[in-house]
């Protein structure tokens, strides 16, 4: 007999329902749970609240569950947790508009603990309207509020069924508290990939759907939330606005059955030009929404891809007036100024790497194509790019055998700023394993930090027709020629020479170093040509290179535990393992606080354990330096000099000071804190200032105590310890100092400058030499300057990085039995999590 869920059938009808009970799901009886207990308080207690405000109920649930099966590319390709989520987020949403009395009389007083809002501001905004201040305070924090009742109710059946440990609770929270949030928040708040036991989902995902489902639910039977906002409700109430419009289509996803491809389409019937354009602004967040969604889901894997015209299709009539499509336009001089200019890449020289980086996106996805179709005894597609400089000429030209570009491409992306072709879904249904790095469209407008004149050339390559582009600086106005020319192949982008050398500070070598230095240049023929002088060099940069490695040093391939991200990373073998206190190196004289009081210095370490000073993986020490008599002048006038600036006398004066540790069993080191001395000055129970000037402390210089750690895992007690580093988790980049080894990261070839590796732990039985990795998934999206990664995503690189490092060393480093057990256990405890990318 089937299982009912709803008593009125009502929620058994919806199709993401059927589909559960179509695959007999372990997750049928929670969410009969969580929607018995809810459905009163969306159908009784948020009307209660919001008398003037649009439907919050279940029947709103219900069609965001209908608009959840229809946007979502193919449902049977989502596992049954996924699609649970989608269900408990369409019912949970708005669970927050749901207000107890208790907690409106705390808002009413300005003492509700989960805003900073005051009520008495939104009073003000209201004109004094009490109810309209409830309603539009809750409204501003009620996807916060429903968060805050996810991680607080239905626990059990938040988690897989009979795993009750393994709870999905906060990613749902946070799906549902995105709802108001910006795609940015989505992307720093929501991973892409979360594992519970035999189930994955994806977050990200799934906001995107519901944040387009919601925005969807629109017609004669819900005034839209969202619009009734944006109207400013005030004298306007729900029954005048739907006087004047309709949403007449409740089917509002079209499907081209030719193309496979999602169109949303309106139509309705407006009485109002004020109404009519507050709904064209309603409209065009639906389409900022498809434009976000689909962008962000292109770069997830194919089952959550979301393939839809990004332009809503609006049939609206009108009735008592006429309305025009004239609309307010942005000033392309002002646009094009700002996004091309240093402001965003930081040097003008950058306008050349965001040139070539086209050509090498170009010519790598071309060469996947020709690959696919190559018969044996063809000449086999090389993908090749030159900089030509012509000093005679004034021109230099960067010029590629790449795919090239086709009329369409040119009208819809190349000359529409913001809109990249490799975003769109012309290219990305073709699925190319090649994930190319142009993401935002606006690239090629930095050419103009390199030239005021431009002009590009171009013939697709099974086209017949070639393009010949003339652009300039400041001005949308283009031309564009058609010619009929087989002969020229990919693109050729033509700058003046006298403003291009001289970014360059009038020397090639300069552009040679640069081209060396920001392009891997594997598969690719890359040189430089200089006609003046009649000579030419190659550019070489390859990934997979040969150097000489030094003795003692590993190499590994970061390839054969790692997918979609290639590299290489040099090791060299460090401190071995701990296993007694004297293999801890303290580069000082170390002491011991003893029970009875006081601190004796440590000569034979044999009779410590190591076990009585670790606490949680740390042991916990104070470094304290001693100012001998020699140096008390010294040190004295230093400190009226800084203004007793004791931590800045010590850093100048590190050398001529002696350094002691002073190690406290873990009982004690739980209260260790950093801590200025003085004379007189008790540091820890018995032990106090004089003590220190018994072991040679001046009586008259403060100093400090600083408060130092060695991180050691335990493999097994007081015999074998791995000690290893661990980074302080808010800190966001770890500059190391340069050196001659490289370090680099680069995103489909392309080096980021910016990027610097931090890696939160590591064992410290091995240092890194080198580092050099080049990602190809398309989830990585450098930011907008491509002098960095986008927020949220160096953390994500750092750990995959991390794990593989140590997956390998646990591979080739030389360890007897016990060690391995350490290290393996190491590892499930650090680099547990698995994604992806790992192979």
């Amino acid at each position: 007999m089937e299982k009912i869920i709803d008593n009125d059938n009502r929620l058994d009808d919806i199709t993401l329902i059927k589909h559960l009970k179509g695959r007999n799901s372990i997750f049928l009886d929670d969410i009969a749970k969580v929607y018995n207990a809810v459905k009163d308080i969306l159908n009784t207690r948020i009307p209660h609240i919001f008398q003037n405000y649009t439907l919050h109920n279940v029947d709103h649930s219900f069609r965001i569950m209908e608009y959840m099966s229809k946007i979502v590319g193919d449902i049977t390709a989502l596992n049954d947790l996924e699609v649970t989520i989608l269900i408990y987020s369409a019912l949970l949403h708005d669970i927050g508009m749901a207000v107890s009395e208790e907690d409106l009389e705390l808002i009413k007083t300005d003492a509700y603990p989960h805003s900073d809002i005051k009520f008495s501001a939104m009073l003000k905004f209201t004109s004094g309207n009490e109810n309209l201040a409830l309603q539009e305070y809750v409204r501003r924090i009620h996807a916060t509020l429903s968060a805050k009742y996810i991680l607080a109710n239905h626990k059990e059946q938040f988690t897989i069924p009979k795993l009750n440990t393994l709870s999905f609770s906060k990613e749902l929270a946070n799906i549902c508290k995105s709802h108001t949030e910006n795609y940015d928040w989505i992307k720093r708040n929501l991973t892409t990939y979360e594992v519970r036991g035999d189930f994955y989902f994806n977050p990200q995902f799934i906001a995107i759907v519901l944040r387009l489902a919601d925005i969807l639910d629109i017609d004669s039977n819900r005034t839209p939330y969202n619009l009734y906002k944006i109207i400013a409700p005030m004298g306007f109430s729900d029954t005048e606005w739907k006087q004047h419009f309709i949403i007449s289509n409740n089917e509002k996803i079209l499907l081209n059955e030719k193309t496979q491809q999602k169109k949303i389409v309106f139509h309705g019937k407006a009485t109002n030009p004020s109404i009519h354009r507050k709904l064209l602004t309603y409209i065009g967040w639906v389409e900022n929404e498809l434009i976000n969604g689909t962008a962000i889901s292109n770069n997830m894997l194919p089952q959550y891809r979301l393939f839809f015209d990004n332009h809503p299709e609006i049939n609206i009539q009108t009735e008592g007036y006429t309305f025009s499509d004239y609309k307010m336009t942005l000033d392309f001089k002002a646009i094009s100024s700002l996004l091309m200019g240093e402001k965003i890449y930081g040097s003008k020289t950058l306008g050349l790497r965001e040139l070539v980086q086209n050509s090498m996106d170009s010519c790598r996805v071309r060469q996947e194509i020709e690959k696919a179709k190559y018969e044996f005894g063809q000449e086999p597609y090389k993908g090749k790019i030159k900089i030509i400089l012509d000093e005679e000429k004034n021109q230099v030209i960067i010029k590629d055998n790449g795919t090239g570009m086709s009329l369409d491409i040119i009208k819809k992306h190349f000359l529409n700023i913001g809109l990249s072709f490799y975003n769109s879904p012309t290219f990305l249904l073709k699925d190319y394993n090649y994930k190319p790095i142009g993401n935002f469209g606006i690239g090629f407008l930095s050419c103009f930090m390199l030239s005021n004149e431009v002009k590009v050339i171009t013939r697709y390559f099974n086209s017949k027709y070639k393009y010949i582009i003339e652009l300039e600086q400041g001005n949308e106005y283009t031309s564009l020629t058609e010619l009929e020319d087989v002969s020229f192949d990919g693109t050729e982008v033509q700058l003046a020479y006298t403003s291009f050398i001289k970014i360059f500070k009038d020397d090639i070598k300069n552009i040679i170093d640069f081209l060396n230095s920001y392009f891997l240049t594997d598969e690719i023929d890359f040189e430089v040509i200089d006609k003046s002088k009649q000579w030419k060099v190659e550019i070489s940069n390859p990934l997979r290179n040969n150097q000489e490695l030094e003795k003692g040093c590993i190499k590994i391939d970061l390839g054969k535990y790692l997918n979609e991200i290639e590299g290489y990373v040099i090791l060299k073998p460090k401190i071995p393992f701990v296993k007694h206190f004297s293999d801890l190196n303290f580069d000082e004289r170390v002491y011991v606080y003893t029970e009875l009081g006081g601190i004796e210095e440590i000569e034979d370490f044999s009779s410590l354990q190591i076990d009585d000073y670790l606490d949680d993986k740390e042991l916990t020490y104070l470094s304290i330096p001693i100012v001998d008599d020699a140096y008390e002048e010294d040190y004295l006038n230093g400190l009226k000099f800084t203004d007793d600036d004791v931590e800045e006398v010590i850093r100048k004066m590190d050398r001529d000071l002696t350094w002691v540790s002073v190690l406290f069993r873990k009982d004690f080191a739980k209260m260790l804190v950093e801590t200025t001395i003085e004379p007189g000055d008790t540091i820890c129970e018995q032990f106090d200032f004089n003590m220190l000037c018994d072991i040679g402390h001046s009586v008259s210089c403060s100093t400090k105590a600083f408060l130092k750690k060695i991180n050691l895992f335990e493999g097994e007690c007081n015999k074998l310890y791995l000690p290893f580093e661990e980074k302080d988790k808010t800190y966001n980049f770890y500059y190391y100092p340069r050196t001659k080894d490289k370090r680099e990261l680069y995103i489909r070839n392309v080096l980021l400058k910016d990027f610097h590796y931090d890696i939160r732990v590591t064992a410290s039985i091995f240092e890194i030499n080198s580092l050099i990795v080049n990602i190809s998934s398309r989830k990585f999206i450098p930011d907008i300057s491509r002098n960095n990664i986008q927020e949220g995503q160096a953390d994500l690189i750092n750990y995959l990085l991390g794990k593989a490092i140590h997956r390998a060393i646990y591979d080739v480093m030389k360890m007897d039995a016990g060690q391995k057990s350490t290290f393996q256990k190491f590892l499930t405890h650090f680099y547990s999590s698995k994604s992806e990318f790992d192979k």
